[in-house]
């Protein structure tokens, strides 16, 4: 729906440098945006679009001046578009409430009157179910399970047995929580399975992406913190402990009992051997495969993981080390010829 340009600053919470009463009917990216539209500049590459753009409005950085659209002014635009979005737009579908009929319910669960179970959806016997919950189809609730208020698990998710959901929390099709840990002990020339009777816990405002799978703790939990955010694709093998606001990116790899401090970034295909620690606010570049602690704060890339700076460094090293070869043959050659 459309809103007055004045009320869209008051809730991203940026200055208004124009016509408070201008109406924006949509957003739309700066090189597309036309009249009626909103969009924004992140960064300074993209400021010369600003006099291009066709938008009525724009979200920019402050000390950036038009004379041709309207101005919210905020220190980070990218973050006043994500708020600006999501006051145009849910940012998920929206379901009438209600248990749809190929739904199965065991017998005793109490499903509140504003959730949302899907074609179907198991629930199993022991489940919990908060208030506005959306189970959507083919998905499937173990025994035993707790889901919060306002959890959302979306198509053929699974959610294995014992497994604690806290509120707000979203996971993606496909997802499945509380697996079965990858735990085996050698025993002459075969494997012998260690039962995993762990459980995870999911704190309140967790993402999970599609496919990615959870393992149960052999004993007590693997955790993933309040407001952690994984991508599709992840593997948190058992005993994990996923810090507050970390997060997680495409086919990252944990092996059991690594621990990932709080407002960590592991970026995509970065791999963590076991009984690790990432510490608070540490970044890891993608690809990076790590076999050592990561200290608190540090930046690191590589394989093994190093501080980036370094890492980068011995990657140019390398890029030039043909050339190197090739002059060092040529010194041996005069060296010989001169001898």
């Amino acid at each position: 729906m459309p809103f007055k340009l004045g009320r869209v600053a008051k809730e991203i919470g940026a200055e208004l440098n124009g016509d408070p009463d201008l109406v924006i009917n949509n957003l739309a990216p700066i090189e597309e945006a036309s009249e009626g539209e909103l969009s924004f500049i992140a960064g300074k590459k993209h400021r010369k679009l600003l006099e291009k753009t066709k938008a009525s409005a724009l979200i920019v950085y402050p000390g950036l001046k038009s004379d041709t659209c309207s101005l919210l002014i905020l220190d980070d635009p990218q973050l006043g578009f994500a708020r600006a979005m999501r006051l145009f737009y849910s940012p998920y579908p929206e379901v009438n409430p209600g248990v749809e009929k190929s739904a199965i319910i065991a017998e005793g669960i109490n499903v509140p009157s504003d959730c949302y179970i899907g074609h179907n959806a198991v629930i199993s016997s022991g489940v919990g179910i908060g208030n506005g919950v959306e189970i959507h189809a083919g998905a499937f609730v173990g025994e035993n399970v707790k889901i919060g208020d306002g959890s959302r698990l979306y198509q053929n998710v699974t959610v294995c047995r014992d497994v604690m959901i806290g509120g707000q929390v979203v996971i993606y099709p496909n997802a499945v929580i509380g697996s079965e840990g990858f735990g085996y002990a050698r025993e002459d020339n075969r494997h012998v399975k260690i039962p995993q009777i762990g459980t995870v816990i999911i704190e309140d405002y967790v993402e999970i992406g599609a496919g990615t799978t959870i393992d149960r703790a052999t004993l007590g939990a693997t955790v993933i913190g309040k407001g952690a955010i994984i991508d599709n694709l992840v593997q948190i093998a058992h005993n994990c402990r996923i810090g507050r606001g970390a997060i997680l990116c495409a086919q990252v790899g944990l092996a059991g009992s690594t621990i990932v401090g709080e407002n960590a970034i592991l970026a995509g295909q970065v791999g963590v051997a076991g009984h690790l620690t990432v510490g608070n606010g540490a970044i890891l570049q993608a690809q990076s495969g790590v076999a050592s602690d990561i200290p608190d704060g540090s930046v690191q890339f590589g394989t093994p993981s190093r501080e980036a700076y370094l890492a980068h460094k011995i990657e140019a090293i390398l890029n030039k080390l043909p050339d190197y070869i090739s002059r060092i043959k040529q010194l041996e050659s005069k060296l010989k010829n001169n001898s």
